[in-house]
């Protein structure tokens, strides 16, 4: 990786998994002015994690994923060193790095390690890369028009906070039930994304890594939380996803109101 980046977004992946979509996700955060970093999980058969969906045989790989989204159609007539051939023909041309990774577990077997390929990660670049952002494949760093990220992370730097939490908005899957790749332009926005928040931050201060909430930083430890609306990110998840449409009593008429009353229509028979 090229020194003196100020900014990457990292993602540990299977490549079966995100294969027909993994360009334009790369091209949709350069164009944002991130440096892109995969590690590639090739062979994983799980989180070893204990609340992780595979340590709760909610998980078992290749086809299908946590949340019931089939990936594994499109690619089921090639082997993984095939998966990994055609992954990187997909980034050619795109300033990406790419870092193998399959930890083990005790019984030999390749596992996810997503905290341990963030702290790999920190741990590797922390004096030459300014702030990360640590999200999945399927999820999009979005800023509303008129924003910047260089903005965000300048008013952070300001206030010595090492770390901003972005919330996200849920769309539908990227897959269709079949296992079909779906066009990312056709899929609707479901609701709120209510738990599952990702991070940015600045290497040089992180004490802790986690993939959600846990982080720690020095100094005061604080974090910046910015609206959904500024900053947040798409979620590809097609589940899960929270719109509370009820109604709530309208705000009390104080004496200092300036509203008026409008005239009700009479009813005469």
């Amino acid at each position: 990786m090229t020194t003196g980046k100020s900014r990457t977004v990292v993602a540990v992946l299977l490549p079966r998994e995100h294969l027909p979509f993994i360009r334009d996700w790369c091209v949709h955060h350069i164009e944002q002015g991130w440096d892109v970093v995969l590690y590639d999980n090739t062979g994983s058969v799980g989180s070893s994690r204990r609340s992780s969906a595979f340590s709760l045989h909610r998980w078992h790989g290749r086809s299908i994923d946590k949340r019931g989204n089939s990936y594994g159609t499109f690619t089921e007539t090639l082997s993984d060193s095939d998966v990994q051939a055609a992954f990187r023909r997909e980034l050619q041309g795109l300033p990406v790095t790419v870092v193998e990774w399959q930890p083990r577990d005790t019984e030999g077997r390749i596992v996810h390690g997503q905290v341990e390929a963030y702290v790999d990660y920190v741990t590797r670049f922390r004096t030459s890369v300014a702030w990360s952002a640590f999200i999945d494949a399927d999820e999009y760093l979005q800023h509303a028009p008129g924003l910047d990220w260089d903005d965000l992370l300048h008013a952070a730097s300001e206030q010595d906070c090492h770390r901003i939490q972005l919330d996200a908005l849920v769309y539908e899957s990227r897959w269709t039930s079949g296992g079909e790749p779906r066009e990312l332009r056709d899929l609707t926005c479901q609701g709120l994304q209510e738990y599952g928040c990702k991070n940015i931050v600045r290497l040089s201060e992180v004490l802790d890594a986690d993939i959600h909430w846990y982080w720690k930083t020095t100094g005061d430890d604080t974090r910046i939380t910015p609206h959904r609306s500024l900053f947040w990110f798409r979620h590809y998840r097609g589940s899960e996803a929270v719109l509370d449409l009820t109604p709530n009593r309208n705000y009390p008429r104080p004496d200092t109101a300036e509203s008026l009353e409008v005239p009700q229509a009479s009813h005469t028979r």
